[in-house]
């Protein structure tokens, strides 16, 4: 394929995922410069920047990045029978999908991540996206889990009148994420749920456009009823890939903290991690859905994790910049692939 014959709507997309993956980190580090200077954080930031330790900054990285793969394990566990997916091409796709994230709001990456894993793999594009979205789902539902039983248990400390609305919170995140769990393992309550929804307004007279709608969702289900045949193993796969990958990103945000000269407090940095993940679903529905997710693991850094104000929107920071590497990174993957014509969307 020519590069010249690339779809403009895709070069579209990945020139607006590439400029809001700089816009975020500008308005990111100009939100928490603000904070720093109307809160007169000032010491504690120079404290942070003669503190700072590269190696166990680039340390973090390369284990945060790692979790990634264990995403790719889950998407890989769902797979037809037969397909040899590589691990480096898949993790590369799901970098393309999180550029497309940063230039429309919404699954746009799992949607474009799905078509070329369909492309690359030689499976139904039907197929790939519902093996990703049924991992995403283990995934979050994983964290949703993991999120509620820390608060619930009072391994946690919550600040004093903020903890009902803290408890609140979590369970409505974590159910949100158990119900999308539950969807994904019986997918023949989301075509009931379909049909009784867009289905009957579709009916509707003026409202007919919604019938397109509707036949994506029945074969979504279908597609995820083909995933519900294929036993529990894939499922338990992608259950334990879902705990390893949520803890290779922790172990790494907890090495980032200490590369910023803190030490937060373990029990709060999992759940702040937990319920970020599990609530990115609702965030990153909305366009700067990713600042949103900043503001979150910020504030449960400072009241679950015992860190002060600048620390937490340091290591904030840090993640951040390690998800916009792997946003480039994607870029640099989607360049190669259309280069050598394997990057036109399937289907």
């Amino acid at each position: 394929m020519n590069p010249e014959n690339v779809s403009p709507d895709l070069r579209l997309a990945v020139g607006k995922g590439l400029f809001g993956a700089a816009v975020l980190l500008v308005v990111a580090a100009a939100l928490g410069a603000a904070v720093v200077v109307v809160g007169g954080h000032g010491e504690e930031v120079r404290r942070l920047w003669t503190g700072l330790d590269g190696g166990h900054l680039a340390l973090a990285w390369l284990v945060m990045t790692s979790g990634m793969v264990g995403l790719a394990l889950r998407w890989r566990a769902f797979f037809p029978a037969g397909v040899r997916a590589d691990l480096a091409p898949l993790t590369s796709i799901l970098f393309v999908g999180m550029l497309l994230n940063y230039a429309l709001p919404g699954p746009v990456g799992e949607l474009v991540g799905a078509s070329l894993a369909a492309r690359r793999f030689g499976i139904r594009t039907e197929a790939a996206l519902a093996a990703g979205l049924t991992a995403r789902f283990i995934g979050l539902g994983v964290a949703g889990l993991v999120a509620l039983i820390l608060v619930m248990s009072g391994w946690v400390p919550l600040p004093e009148g903020a903890g009902p609305w803290i408890r609140v919170a979590t369970v409505m995140i974590a159910g949100g994420a158990c119900v999308l769990a539950f969807l994904a393992a019986f997918p023949g309550r989301l075509e009931q749920a379909a049909d009784a929804t867009v289905g009957r307004a579709a009916e509707v007279r003026g409202l007919g456009w919604l019938r397109p709608v509707h036949s994506a969702a029945v074969r979504f289900a279908h597609a995820l009823g083909a995933l519900g045949r294929v036993g529990v193993k894939p499922y338990v796969r992608a259950i334990f890939w879902a705990f390893v990958g949520h803890a290779l990103v922790i172990f790494g945000v907890w090495i980032a903290g200490h590369g910023l000269g803190q030490a937060p407090a373990v029990p709060g940095l999992v759940f702040t991690y937990a319920a970020s993940t599990a609530g990115a679903v609702a965030l990153f529905a909305m366009p700067g859905g990713q600042v949103g997710w900043d503001a979150m693991f910020a504030s449960l850094l400072v009241s679950s994790a015992g860190m002060d104000v600048s620390s937490a929107l340091a290591l904030t920071l840090a993640v951040r910049l390690q998800q916009l590497t792997l946003v480039f990174l994607g870029g640099i993957a989607l360049v190669v692939w259309l280069r050598n014509g394997t990057a036109q969307p399937a289907g």
